[in-house]
């Protein structure tokens, strides 16, 4: 099993990934948060988790629709599962791996602000995704997962061959994204097929996220042509 590793742009080693920084940075503290909360007997998940059922607005005439204004779209990026037995510190660790490692490279292609958009935009509509087809759900839905799908879907468009470096068992070997990205895919879709409305993790989310990804990226790139000094390498950065 490949663990992906925190990666920069070989070509711009004195590039600071800010954005992904940030990212991380305020997710880690709002975790924090959520424990402290959990310890008053308060459930962030609950309270600012995006609910579908809640979300939906419903019509007489016509099928339930998204409140687009609903502001748990966007609180509900940044909540992850604080119930440590139940591998909640693994949710949030994980997230932030695959962040770190995939969000460098393509925050240095599009810029800081535009990543943060890129990164908003993504886990927005990949909640969406999960809202529209589980409308009645009364379950919260939280975690980053469908905003940093939508990276990893991006990067396997902008730049699938660049080498992420990862652990494999005892070992921190480098290899192509893609080899990464479609075995991911491949189980999420795997997932989607299989899992059931009640499943605790939102598969739908992450496939949504990863199509949004790689449909957006040209949107939001400097140029619609591949830039000359395209990442071929990734390398750790330590901060």
């Amino acid at each position: 099993m490949f663990i992906p590793l925190p990666s920069t742009p070989s070509t711009q080693k004195s590039f600071k990934p800010r954005a992904v920084q940030f990212l991380i940075v305020t997710n880690l503290l709002v975790f924090v948060y959520q424990l402290y909360a959990l310890y008053q007997g308060v459930s962030l998940a609950e309270v600012s988790g995006a609910i579908p059922s809640q979300i939906m607005h419903r019509h007489s005439f016509l099928p339930p629709l998204p409140n687009l204004s609903d502001k748990t779209l966007l609180t509900s990026l940044f909540l992850h599962d604080v119930h440590i037995l139940q591998g909640g510190f693994i949710h949030i660790i994980g997230n932030m791996l695959y962040l770190s490692a995939f969000g460098p490279t393509l925050e240095s292609m599009i810029g800081g602000l535009k990543f943060l958009l890129f990164y908003l935009l993504c886990g927005v509509l990949a909640t969406l995704c999960y809202v529209v087809i589980y409308y009645d759900s009364n379950l919260p839905l939280i975690g980053a997962s469908g905003a940093i799908a939508g990276v990893m879907g991006a990067h396997f468009i902008a730049c699938p061959k660049a080498r992420v470096r990862c652990l494999l068992l005892i070992y921190i070997v480098s290899v192509p994204a893609i080899v990464l990205l479609l075995p991911w895919i491949a189980i999420q879709l795997a997932n989607v097929y299989f899992s059931f409305q009640g499943a605790s993790i939102a598969w739908v989310a992450h496939v949504g996220g990863f199509g949004v990804g790689m449909f957006l990226i040209r949107k939001f790139q400097r140029t619609w042509f591949r830039p000359k000094h395209e990442v071929s390498h990734i390398r750790p950065y330590v901060r």
